[in-house]
C-alpha cells in the first residue's frame, strides 16, 4: 500500500544514487545539485496520482510536511530546459494545488545538454502531460 512508501529523507537519496547508477552504467556522464526550482512546467513521467494518497499528501504538505527534495532530470533541448519530474509527483501536485510556485529538488543533469533517458520516453508514451495536469486516479483504479 502506498502509506508503507511515503518518502523520506534516506529513501529519496537511496533513489537518487539509483538512477546515478543506471547512467553510469551507460556511461552518461551526469551531475546532480539541490535546486529550487518552478513546478508549474514539470513533465510528468506517470500518468496519474492516487486520489486517496493525494488527499493525505495535501494534507501532510499543508501541515508543512514531505518536506524532501522531490527528483528531476533537467535535459537542455532546442534551447531551452525541459524538466522531467522523477519522483515527487503526488507532492509536488500537492503543493501546487496549496498555491506555491516553486520546489526544492535534487536536479539530474548532463553536461552534455540532452541524454537518453526512459524517463523522457515514458513521458512522451503519456503525452508529456505536465504534473499540474496529471489525473486523479480513484482507489483500485477506478
Amino acid at each position: 500500500m502506498w502509506r508503507d512508501k511515503l518518502v523520506t529523507a534516506e529513501s529519496q537519496l537511496r533513489m537518487l544514487d539509483e538512477v546515478l547508477a543506471i547512467y553510469r552504467r551507460k556511461r552518461i556522464p551526469c551531475e546532480w545539485e539541490i535546486r529550487t526550482i518552478p513546478i508549474h512546467t514539470l513533465t510528468a513521467t506517470q500518468n496519474g496520482v492516487e486520489a486517496d494518497k493525494f488527499e493525505a499528501v495535501l494534507q501532510m504538505v499543508k501541515e508543512g510536511g514531505l518536506g524532501t527534495p522531490v527528483i528531476v532530470e533537467e535535459h537542455f533541448v532546442d534551447d531551452q530546459y525541459r524538466r522531467y519530474l522523477i519522483d515527487g509527483h503526488c507532492r509536488t501536485k500537492a503543493r501546487i494545488e496549496l498555491g506555491e510556485r516553486t520546489t526544492e529538488a535534487y536536479v539530474i543533469w548532463s553536461p552534455r545538454g540532452d541524454f537518453a533517458s526512459n524517463f523522457v520516453t515514458v513521458a512522451a508514451q503519456y503525452g508529456n502531460v505536465l504534473v499540474k495536469d496529471l489525473p486523479l486516479i480513484p482507489p483500485n483504479g477506478g
